[in-house]
């Protein structure tokens, strides 16, 4: 019903101001401790996805700017190397059409910043905003990025 103050597990704002009135608050989940990549429990509880950027970039014709730009030949060319049996003309159609989108994953390293190396992974999807609906055309990832 309306009236229910979870749904699916989610906890409605409501629910948390009469929490808070009562005096009491819902249990917040635990923090996962990170682990380093030999298995050792990181100390300061940083995640290492906690570093990793993320831009949406499209191609807008004459009004896109440079750093779009060189994000988008920089998404292509990922999609190239780790789809090796994709016709580049393709991936190169589809990533710098205006009708598709893509979610560029970024890399913190300040030494990649700019270049080809700081696109770490990517999506490449086309809405269809009437059918809320999306079609992924590429997803990519840098093997060493994992």
């Amino acid at each position: 019903t309306a009236d229910e103050s979870e749904v699916s597990g989610v906890v409605v704002p409501s629910a948390l101001e009469e929490a808070k009135e009562e005096g009491g608050a819902p249990e917040q989940p635990k923090k996962e401790e990170a682990t380093t990549t030999d298995g050792n429990k990181d100390l300061n509880n940083n995640n290492v996805y906690d570093t990793i950027r993320y831009c949406m970039v499209q191609n807008n014709g004459a009004q896109t700017d440079d750093v779009t730009l060189q994000r988008l030949i920089g998404l292509k060319t990922l999609f190239g190397k780790q789809l090796p049996k994709m016709p580049k003309e393709y991936i190169a159609r589809l990533v710098l059409d205006r009708r598709h989108k893509s979610l560029a994953l970024l890399s913190s390293d300040p030494a990649t910043f700019g270049g080809d190396e700081e696109i770490i992974g990517g999506i490449c999807y086309r809405p269809y905003p009437d059918m809320k609906f999306a079609e992924i055309a590429f997803c990519a990832y840098r093997h060493l990025s994992k």
